[in-house]
């Protein structure tokens, strides 16, 4: 498989998933040259040649970005961990759905799914009536069973 860098940002993978675009700055990827290929195995780049690469071709490129550069690992790290809740979340949705309920959504407090979603009128009814005390405010769900609001 085919190793792609970023000129922006640095980035450097073996895909051809993001063919095209970087997947952290979103800029366009190019080739890497043979030249910074690992000898032993073409798949597998060693540290000294990534830094080779990125002294050689990102950091004298027109369009380097030394903040994303230096951002560009914490960048991945978080985009990894927002795919992670979404996965988590669609997991807890489709536990959810399976277990009965309507809308795939558990009571964080009692564990039911016998759940309705709290109407915008409802809401506003709510804060109407109690102002800011309302405990309505930045929900969206409604236990039918313990008849908590989350």
């Amino acid at each position: 498989m085919p190793h792609y860098y970023c000129k922006r940002c640095g980035r450097i993978y073996v895909s051809d998933r993001n063919k095209g675009r970087c997947d952290c700055c979103g800029s366009d990827t190019y080739p890497v040259p043979e030249k910074y290929w690992y000898e032993g195995d073409e798949e597998e780049m060693t540290a000294k040649l990534q830094k080779l690469l990125r002294e050689e071709l990102v950091k004298t490129s027109d369009v380097y970005d030394e903040d994303l550069f230096d951002r560009r690992d914490d960048i991945m790290f978080s985009r990894g961990n927002k795919m992670l809740e979404d996965m988590n979340r669609a997991e807890a949705f489709a536990k959810g759905r399976a277990g009965g309920g309507r809308f795939g959504i558990e009571c964080p407090y009692c564990h039911a799914t016998n759940v309705r979603k709290v109407s915008l009128a409802g809401r506003a009814v709510s804060a109407g009536i109690f102002g800011l005390g309302s405990k309505k405010i930045g929900k969206q769900w409604h236990c039918n069973r313990c008849g908590s609001d989350f």
